[in-house]
């Protein structure tokens, strides 16, 4: 009795180490994947929408995209049978994951440029790369189903940026012993100068210069010695921002995410959730913008 129990043990153990140990799998096209741990084994069915969440990292240990620091996890939706042999690998390899699997994609930084992102590999980028997805799949549903999903995920995301904004702001502002006010809005300010010049309403153009830089890292995105622009056409973290300087006053603004672009940044220019420092100046007030000639009137 005591050697079949052993035997027992040693089978269960062998069908755990199966189910644990990493398997190397291939999809249609090539595209091989290595199984983590696999899930409940149900597959997605046509117009299925997969949720999962993944961390991207090259080979030198650089974080290129982390969804769960996002907040925002990736979708797929699987199509049709037929559009099988039209698309890319990654895609493919959606069709044959269920839900709780986790799996690992390696591949060439040419090979993500040439398939993935179907643009050339920018020459500031190190072709000798390769680049590791860590996926994990968080959930299979109908279409109608992930709308609902997808609006309480980005009400709930919003609701939290904002603390999380607010927090990362005010450390920032210790770190660095900046003494800053703080609006209702969430935006933190520093006043430099307050020449007691007129202030503009919401509906005035404006002629400013500024300098624009990301908190996280302090790099200079944007900057202009001098810009006029509608108050109503700008991001709503300038829209209240600027209404506190008079005519010749400057000032740092720490705008929030939520105040800035969002969720959804500006591509090719602001990441998601980037929280904004802008170094503004005022120099003008106009009652009204000339598309014309891009100045106030």
């Amino acid at each position: 009795m005591k050697m079949i129990r052993i035997a027992h043990v040693l089978i269960g153990l062998l069908v755990l180490c199966v189910s644990c140990t990493n398997s190397e799998k291939e999809t249609p096209n090539g595209l091989k994947y290595t199984v983590i741990k696999e899930g409940d084994g149900i597959l997605p069915k046509k117009e299925d929408v997969v949720v999962f969440n993944f961390v991207m990292k090259d080979s030198k240990d650089s974080v290129w995209n982390d969804t769960y620091d996002g907040g925002i996890p990736g979708v797929v939706m699987i199509a049709d049978s037929t559009a099988l042999d039209k698309e890319d690998g990654m895609t493919q390899m959606f069709r044959f994951l269920s839900k709780g699997d986790s799996v690992k994609v390696n591949m060439p930084i040419t090979k993500f440029f040439k398939d993935l992102v179907q643009a050339p590999l920018p020459p500031s980028i190190d072709s000798t790369l390769s680049i590791t997805y860590t996926i994990k799949v968080s959930e299979i549903m109908p279409q109608d189903e992930f709308r609902e999903f997808q609006t309480k995920l980005m009400d709930n995301k919003v609701k939290n940026q904002v603390g999380k904004d607010d927090k990362i702001i005010a450390k920032y502002l210790a770190d660095n012993n900046i003494s800053a006010q703080r609006d209702t809005s969430g935006i933190h300010y520093v006043i430099h100068t307050t020449k007691g010049g007129p202030k503009p309403a919401a509906e005035n153009c404006v002629e400013v210069k500024y300098t624009g830089k990301f908190l996280k890292t302090e790099k200079v995105f944007d900057q202009n010695d001098r810009i006029a622009f509608p108050l109503t056409g700008v991001i709503q973290g300038w829209q209240l921002g600027i209404p506190k300087l008079g005519i010749g006053d400057s000032a740092t603004f720490y705008i929030p995410s939520g105040l800035a672009y969002g969720a959804q940044g500006y591509p090719g220019a602001i990441p998601p959730d980037a929280i904004l420092i802008f170094d503004v100046e005022l120099l003008s007030i106009g009652q009204g913008f000339d598309q014309t000639t891009r100045s106030c009137k």
